[in-house]
């Protein structure tokens, strides 16, 4: 079951050449995915949910910029399934209906009074109506996470102060602020640049306002960020911006 809904592009949302941004995208496919689950009845609006579903990657890709007061229309879909997690794709429109984004995810269901992760099973998955034969990305894999982070030169390395602002209601750093908080140890040359591919990998949550260490590497064309704990170097998460191929 494919699910429909339009998106303001407001001034927050553009960069300095008043073109949508990376993050605001990721915000979209974010809401989108929290909306299906609304619909489904899995997620709740006005208390906390039995199941809460948690991202794991994206792989998004950019084919166009729309300018700020445009109106998106954004389409998801749940799309396949294993019993450890489950696929989504989206698409992202345009006032013309050209394709602005395209990406996928990947999510993993948490039974929200227990703390511990679901077996994902198809009566879990029923209310989303899955359509597997509906591919954004036809084989695309995602790059292994314990591979992506050995063996790096790290060109940079900062470190960048957690603010509560940055919290969503589940406690722990909003998804799509991974996104930002890598282009904050980017070159001042590559700080402006508009990436058309971003592949973002979540290891562990941020649940604390301690800071966290930014290293930032290139590889070819792909400029990829590690975000890591201080205290104890865990990484938090990988992103991964490029061109796109």
């Amino acid at each position: 079951m494919k699910l429909e809904q339009t998106f303001f592009v407001g001034a927050f949302d553009v960069d300095v050449e008043k073109k949508i941004t990376n993050t605001a995208l990721l915000e979209i496919l974010s809401d989108m995915s929290m909306l299906h689950g609304a619909v489904s009845g899995q997620t709740k609006t006005d208390r906390k949910s039995d199941i809460s579903w948690v991202v794991l990657s994206w792989r998004m890709k950019v084919f166009r910029r729309p300018n700020m007061f445009s109106t998106l229309r954004a389409v998801t879909w749940a799309r396949d399934h294993n019993k450890v997690r489950a696929c989504r794709d989206y698409i992202i429109y345009d006032e013309d209906d050209n394709i602005v984004a395209k990406a996928t995810a990947e999510w993993v269901a948490l039974d929200v009074p227990t703390g511990r992760f679901l077996r994902i099973t198809p009566e879990l998955m029923e209310p989303f109506n899955p359509e597997p034969e509906n591919v954004v990305f036809p084989e695309y894999t995602f790059p292994n996470l314990r591979q992506l982070d050995k063996n790096r030169d790290i060109a940079a390395s900062g470190e960048m102060e957690i603010d509560r602002m940055m919290f969503d209601y589940n406690g722990h750093v909003h998804n799509c602020v991974y996104q930002a908080l890598a282009e904050q140890i980017l070159p001042e040359e590559q700080y402006r640049r508009r990436f058309n591919e971003v592949v973002i990998q979540y290891k562990l949550e941020i649940t604390t306002q301690d800071n966290v260490l930014l290293e930032y590497s290139v590889d070819e064309d792909r400029h990829i960020v590690a975000i890591r704990q201080k205290s104890d170097n865990k990484l938090h998460a990988v992103v991964i911006m490029s061109d796109g191929e």
